[in-house]
């Protein structure tokens, strides 16, 4: 039987792999977010950087690249985009010379605005669609997190 045929009925169910399961949950929630940002007709390009800056700013560039889990580099071209488009201010580290504070500009502000219809829709989405207690999913989550960040440090 080839492996795309279907499943014999009296098969043992096949288990996938922990990390295509992780795949396919990250690969369906950027569908959801970006169908409903194309619903608004919004930009949905760097607006993770945008939205973390909004809601922790100002904030530095490590501790950005460090909450989303995005490496040093990329997180600093992402940061070049956000201010080239003027959404996004940066300016001296008072506790640390040598570091920048970034934080929204008016139209940053407003272009992260933008986005919160679109992520309460897919927030309530998800939501309505769990089957077990939202505060379980998300310890779930972080634990998730807190072990591929630990794999991650494995050498």
């Amino acid at each position: 039987m080839s492996r795309s045929a279907a499943p014999r009925s009296d098969a043992p169910p096949q288990r996938i792999s922990l990390l295509l399961e992780i795949y396919s949950l990250q690969a369906r929630t950027s569908a959801l977010v970006q169908r409903e940002f194309a619903r608004d007709a919004l930009p949905l390009d760097d607006y993770a950087a945008l939205s973390a800056i909004g809601a922790f700013g100002p904030i530095t560039l490590t501790e950005l690249a460090t909450m989303l889990g995005t490496p040093l580099t990329t997180m600093s071209d992402t940061a070049r985009r956000l201010e080239r488009r003027r959404q996004v201010g940066r300016r001296p580290n008072p506790v640390d010379g040598r570091s920048a504070l970034f934080e929204l500009t008016p139209a940053g502000d407003e272009a992260w605005r933008a986005g919160w219809p679109a992520l309460q829709r897919a927030t309530e989405a998800i939501r309505a669609a769990l089957d077990v207690p939202e505060d379980e999913v998300r310890a779930a989550v972080r634990r998730l997190d807190a072990a591929v960040a630990a794999a991650l440090t494995d050498t």
